[in-house]
């Protein structure tokens, strides 16, 4: 039997009479998920700076204390994330997208009415539920599942919606605030988020290519395994199925979650902060501005990544990614000069978006595309969990010093530990079976 009826019966994909008639659908894929990345981005990651400011103003509540919120949002949803991930290998993302939306749009519209702390925890828990689901798990995962050796240029030109979405709308929801007030500005959020998402995930998204009796990239699988990016992964690795406690028992799995969580500590921390940092030096106005700069950096540093990725080893790239982090998180906590603070942030949006989107190449490249979800939701329960506390250690140490400087040194202390740590993720071995042991012990 030949290999590529093997991969055929293995993706559930019967032969088409007429193969691929519209054309390769991935690229409807792509422009999708670029849309509900635009939302969930701009809305669910950046977002939070936008009201950090408002929200002490109109409460009196601090700093520390809204940013234990955003820590516990970022870490109710990678938790929520290894949930998520096993639904979308089984059921699909459509379900888990409409569904996350509807709860993070209601979310939104509550979180204009709170009066009390309580409420305010309550609502930001209920929100983090629904970004788990509309959000980049379900997303990385349907690119992961359409794309092999273009996987590193689809997923960078996916992507992009994360940096389109702040540069958008954070300017836009510190319009809407500023003018307008909470209570007007985040229901009209919800209602992007629902506009956005939902029509999308019914009328574009689909879960894998042998839902329409395509391939991964379009292409046929009849060609040598030897043709691999970079030769180090093949067609038949991706098709392993991994268990968490396989995952949990490899180096690879704890080096991709370790580095990342140490690289997304100071990442996250970083970008809730931004504009209330740079407000001191820049006013709320220049804040916005050097937020949309880091926003459309990591659009030209990830479409230039996701070209170099398909050719090039993902943990060298990640070591230069947290490298140039580190440094202009360093430089922005110790010279203020304008001048610093606009370049230093578009340094960090050159390299931002890259994390990102490397910790999801990593995932597919040691584990392939069925488990896909399943391990990047494991991972999320890790690094970014607990690359939540970042927001709450700033927010901590704001209110002791009324500075940011150590909190940013000890980000930019993470980082580099980070480049040592991505160095052991090495696509791993598959263990055998019990009948393939057995099979190979009585050779």
């Amino acid at each position: 039997m030949s290999k590529g009826i093997n991969f055929r019966e293995s993706m559930g994909v019967k032969r088409p009479s007429n193969p691929s008639p519209g054309g390769f659908y991935g690229w409807w894929i792509v422009l999708g998920g670029t849309g509900i990345l635009f939302v969930s981005s701009g809305i669910g990651f950046y977002g939070h700076g936008a009201i950090l400011d408002p929200l002490r103003a109109q409460y009196g509540w601090s700093k520390g204390t809204i940013s234990s919120a955003v820590t516990m949002y970022f870490a109710v949803a990678g938790i929520m994330g290894l949930l998520v991930g096993r639904l979308i290998d089984r059921y699909g993302p459509r379900m888990m997208l409409i569904l996350g939306s509807v709860v993070m749009g209601l979310g939104l519209c509550l979180l204009s009415r709170v009066s009390e702390l309580w409420q305010f925890f309550a609502v930001y828990f209920l929100i983090s539920i629904g970004w788990s689901g509309a959000s980049l798990v379900s997303i990385s995962t349907v690119i992961a599942n359409w794309f092999f050796r273009r996987r590193g240029l689809a997923m960078s030109l996916t992507m992009t919606g994360l940096s389109l979405g702040g540069m958008v709308l954070v300017p836009f929801s510190i319009y809407l605030t500023s003018n307008w007030g909470l209570q007007v500005s985040l229901p009209i959020l919800g209602a992007v988020y629902w506009a956005v998402v939902i029509p999308t995930a019914i009328f574009i998204i689909k879960q894998r290519p042998s839902d329409l009796g395509q391939f991964p990239d379009g292409e046929s699988p009849n060609i040598p395994s030897e043709r691999t990016p970079a030769g180090r992964i093949s067609y038949s690795s991706q098709l392993q199925v991994w268990t968490r406690g396989e995952a949990l028992k490899t180096t690879a799995f704890w080096a991709i979650v370790g580095s990342f969580f140490l690289a997304l500590n100071g990442q996250i921390a970083f970008l809730v902060h931004q504009v209330s940092f740079l407000s001191q030096t820049l006013g709320v106005k220049g804040a916005a501005a050097a937020v949309s700069l880091t926003a459309g950096a990591s659009i030209i540093g990830r479409l230039g990544l996701g070209w170099i990725a398909d050719r090039s080893d993902k943990r060298f790239l990640a070591m230069i990614c947290f490298f140039v982090q580190s440094v202009a998180v360093l430089a922005m906590a110790y010279h203020r000069e304008d001048i610093i603070l606009y370049l230093g942030t578009l340094a960090f949006g050159l390299t931002m978006g890259g994390i990102v989107m490397l910790q999801s190449l990593l995932i597919g490249e040691c584990f392939g595309m069925v488990s896909f979800g399943t391990i990047s939701g494991l991972a999320g329960v890790f690094s970014v969990s607990g690359a939540s506390i970042g927001p709450m250690i700033a927010g901590l140490i704001f209110d002791a010093t009324l500075d940011y400087r150590a909190a940013f040194t000890i980000f930019s202390a993470a980082g580099f530990l980070g480049m040592a740590t991505v160095y052991f993720a090495k696509p791993p071995l598959k263990p055998l079976s019990k009948i393939e042991e057995g099979r190979y012990r009585n050779r």
